[in-house]
């Protein structure tokens, strides 16, 4: 993470020299269908969970990390974040789009995906070998209980706010469009 200070003409031909700009990791988030599902009748693996933002208030959640600065591209690091989190992998991979998070501060850039057609087991990153992945994300801080929640519980919770951060919620409601 990186925080500077722009200097910013505004529409008045005003000048603002101290506009405060962060360039942070790009992100993603991904609503993962469960396992044991069907497609005809989906389900969903929710993470119900606290953040230290949220002041202890419990918040149903969707699998999200940073995209690796080493060259990781969004997809890849939405595959890796499902197999770490949930020990899925995916055969159906939908991108939802790419959102910048804070469009006065910056703060990256957020890729939601839904991601379908999916079974527990082993991570291919592409080596040939089976992937641990260890060295990436072993060192979650937040304790995450995974639940499986039907679209329609899935639709009702992302209504009544029950996502509270908001990558969160607009994953689920851009999944939920898609769905339609």
């Amino acid at each position: 993470m990186r925080v500077a200070q722009h200097q910013v003409k505004i529409a008045d031909n005003r000048v603002i020299d101290d506009w405060l700009w962060i360039d942070y990791h790009d992100r993603i988030n991904v609503l993962v269908q469960d396992p044991n599902s069907s497609k005809d009748n989906p389900s969903f693996l929710i993470l119900k969970q606290t953040k230290y933002a949220l002041s202890s208030e419990v918040s149903l959640a969707v699998v999200g990390g940073i995209v690796e600065p080493y060259g990781e591209e969004p997809p890849d690091a939405a595959k890796r974040e499902v197999y770490e989190e949930l020990h899925v992998t995916c055969n159906s991979w939908t991108p939802l789009g790419r959102y910048r998070t804070d469009v006065n501060r910056g703060m990256g850039w957020i890729h939601p995906f839904l991601a379908r057609d999916c079974k527990y087991g082993v991570f291919d990153d592409g080596s040939g070998e089976p992937s641990s992945n260890a060295d990436v994300g072993a060192h979650d801080m937040e304790k995450q209980n995974v639940q499986s929640m039907t679209l329609s519980e899935v639709k009702d919770s992302v209504m009544n706010e029950k996502f509270i951060e908001v990558q969160w919620s607009n994953t689920v409601a851009l999944a939920m469009l898609h769905l339609m």
